[in-house]
Order: C-alpha cells, then structure tokens, then sequence
C-alpha cells in the first residue's frame, strides 16, 4: 500500500465530486483492480475523506466528503 496509489484513488473521487460513484468506477478510472480500489476507498472512508453515499443495485455509492 502507497501514499501514491492512494492519492491517485482520491484524485478520481476530486474529479467525480459531486458525483458519486461506484468501486467498480473508482477501479476503471484509476485503472487498478477493484480490490485494490476497495482498499482504498474503505482506507479513505476512515479517514473522512469520502463518504458512503448509497446502494444502487449491488453497487455501493462513494462522494468525495466536503
């Protein structure tokens, strides 16, 4: 795990903003697996710097947190 790769992850969720979007999303647009964009979505998450938005099918909502 890397401050890089974490920064790259927040940088789609700037991007986004307001929008949300999905994990799969996250992991197209920062073009990493989606396990590794669920890591780092949940590292944020904790962190306060997105926050869980909601559920749209099997998919879990993420926004950047203002």
């Amino acid at each position: 795990m890397t401050e890089e790769t974490k920064a790259k992850i927040l940088k789609v969720f700037v991007e986004a903003y307001p929008e949300d979007i999905s994990i799969v999303e996250v992991s197209r647009r920062a073009k990493f697996s989606e396990v590794t964009s669920a890591t780092y979505v949940r590292i944020l998450e904790a962190e306060k710097n997105v926050e869980f938005t909601r559920i749209v099918g099997r998919a879990k909502m993420f926004k950047l947190k203002r």
